[in-house]
């Protein structure tokens, strides 16, 4: 079969229009010889009838899945690029590892449109051009002006990733990007918000103020998430990966912001962390972390949930220990029921999806991810 007939099917892989499964059915079928047949023909006599079956997948299969791995090739690539970035890393310069992450993905994305390797490369991409910018950018900045070191680096981060994105379209590049446009914009926020409150952009020393300005930057990520997900409810597009991605960023921000908020708003000083709210506060916590997965199931984002699985964890660790139990079966029984949780969140979730879709209006219904 002709090789750039195979490239074609490989990035209609890649775009989702085919499953893996599909391509090669179809590329067995090319191979016993079509003659004059047309590709449509061709297609409906591979039996793929590509647009019915891949709606019909996504409605009775997990229309969570992120198209990142379709096979242990892209698994044992994926361990040969880990390793040999990192001595690469280690032994030279962030250049040297930002080249060859551009020339790794000119054959592995580019060309043979590997999937795992694609994020993995352009995590390294942009690890490289962090260090690059923070390295060689920053230090010519004030030391004391927090606002201006953050939107260099903003700027600079644009420019080295736009391109990356326009030349591989990588959902996690497109993701990257607008988490940390969100993220940046929060942190200079807050810069802004206390050099006008306190007459200092470092808002380090006002915890209650920046947890609110950073609950509020993780809204907005949330909200940059629906806006992917609203757009391709059936999630046959990369518009769900991006939005996967982002949700994965989104929930821990929203989370942890908000006890960070509260966990400051007691009054309670020096550097926080989820193990001490719980302690205090165990019942908020588990309320807080179920809203989550209520909006997960809504959503029908597993991703969404996962960040509230430690926080869970925690508060289920204070309550038993009221109980005085030993510490060693203590520490077992917090993973049994933990477990438990997230193996009937996870069991369940088709049933616990419908009956919560169930009670939403009509409206909203018909925008969320269908039912399976």
């Amino acid at each position: 079969m002709d090789h750039g007939l195979r490239e074609t099917l490989a990035a209609a892989t890649g775009e989702g229009i085919l499953s893996a499964e599909q391509a090669d059915r179809l590329v067995a079928f090319l191979e016993t010889g079509t003659g004059s047949m047309s590709p449509v023909a061709a297609v409906e006599g591979a039996g793929l009838s590509a647009s019915r079956e891949v709606a019909e997948a996504n409605l009775l299969e997990d229309s969570e899945m992120p198209r990142f791995v379709r096979g242990f090739h892209d698994v044992l690539i994926t361990i040969g690029l880990i390793i040999a970035l990192s001595g690469l890393a280690g032994l030279t310069h962030a250049a040297v590892a930002l080249l060859a992450s551009i020339v790794l993905s000119e054959v592995l994305v580019r060309r043979q449109r590997l999937a795992l390797p694609a994020v993995t490369l352009t995590i390294a991409y942009i690890a490289a051009s962090t260090s690059l910018l923070v390295t060689y950018l920053v230090k010519w900045l004030p030391e004391n002006d927090t606002a201006l070191q953050i939107l260099a680096v903003v700027i600079g981060y644009a420019v080295l990733i736009v391109p990356f994105y326009w030349r591989y379209r990588v959902p996690i590049a497109l993701a990257g990007l607008v988490a940390t446009l969100t993220g940046s914009g929060t942190l200079l926020v807050a810069a802004l918000a206390s050099r006008f409150l306190y007459g200092s952009s470092d808002f380090s020393g006002h915890p209650v103020m920046t947890a609110g300005v950073c609950l509020a930057g993780g809204v907005v990520l949330f909200a940059q998430a629906l806006r992917f997900d609203l757009k391709d409810r059936l999630r046959r597009t990369l518009r769900s990966d991006v939005a996967f991605w982002l949700h994965l960023v989104a929930a821990p921000a929203m989370l942890y912001s908000f006890f960070a908020f509260i966990h400051f708003q007691m009054g309670e000083a020096g550097i926080w962390n989820i193990g001490s709210l719980a302690s205090v506060l165990p019942g908020t916590v588990i309320a807080v972390v179920t809203v989550f997965v209520l909006i997960g199931l809504a959503i029908d984002r597993r991703a969404f949930v996962t960040s509230g699985l430690m926080s869970l964890g925690f508060a289920f660790a204070s309550l038993i220990a009221e109980r005085q139990i030993e510490y060693s079966q203590r520490f077992f029984l917090v993973l049994l029921v933990l477990g438990a949780v997230v193996l009937g969140i996870g069991v369940l979730w088709p049933h616990l999806r419908r009956l919560l879709v169930g009670l939403l209006p009509q409206g909203l219904q018909n925008k969320l991810p269908p039912l399976r």
